[in-house]
């Protein structure tokens, strides 16, 4: 379910950002991903937030494997913290930035949550017999310096960012991190669902060489 989610999300973003700057050309460095689900301004938004939807439940689902597979409390811990990252990722999808406030709400919990998961991979990467591999660990790292980035901007008293519209600006700040906490989750859902993938197989295999 997480390569679901991950590839869902992908496509989604890809697809909508090849129209918008088909529609009108920007820089990515410039633009917000929140920017792709404005039903005013962004030519595929429906796209855009329908993956967002899907692809958050499918992170919620992908959790659920989590927390039935693995019984520890680390892991437990991060299959909750998940599935409110899922929760929240598909409610930015249902709440775009044309519903502003529920958007902005969701988006500050989308984004405390993301922090919060990475943190307890990172825990979870030095505990004795840990799933987790050096690949979930470098993005576990680097979201969360994107997260903390982002955190550290946000103007909390509207729960939102600096816009991105000066259009002799060719870099915000803002926008890059964005998009870098997007396609490093993107990834390391791709690489959690590998993972686990190869940790069940594991898992069948001694369990058929026990019964022998």
């Amino acid at each position: 379910m997480s390569l679901a989610a991950a590839i869902i999300a992908a496509t989604g973003v890809v697809i909508a950002l090849i129209a918008e700057i088909q529609y009108m050309p920007v820089s990515v460095l410039t633009l917000r991903p929140d920017k792709l689900g404005d039903y005013m301004n962004s030519p595929l938004a429906i796209v855009f937030n329908l993956s967002l939807l899907a692809a958050g439940a499918c992170f919620f689902l992908a959790t659920l494997a989590i927390y039935f597979t693995f019984p520890d409390p680390l892991s437990r811990a991060i299959a909750v913290v998940g599935g409110i990252v899922g929760m929240s990722i598909a409610l930015m999808g249902i709440f775009p930035i044309n519903m502003l406030e529920w958007h902005r709400q969701v988006s500050t919990i989308y984004l405390l949550s993301s922090l919060l998961l990475h943190a307890l991979c990172f825990a979870d990467y030095f505990k004795p017999k840990s799933t987790m591999t050096k690949r979930v660990l470098s993005l576990s790292i680097l979201s969360i310096f994107m997260s903390v980035a982002l955190i550290s901007m946000l103007d909390w008293n509207v729960l939102d960012f600096v816009a991105c519209d000066d259009p002799d600006e060719h870099f915000c700040l803002v926008a890059v991190c964005m998009w870098m906490l997007t396609q490093t989750n993107i990834l390391w859902c791709v690489c959690l669902g590998l993972g686990m993938r190869k940790y069940i197989i594991a898992q069948q295999s001694f369990r058929q060489h026990a019964l022998v």
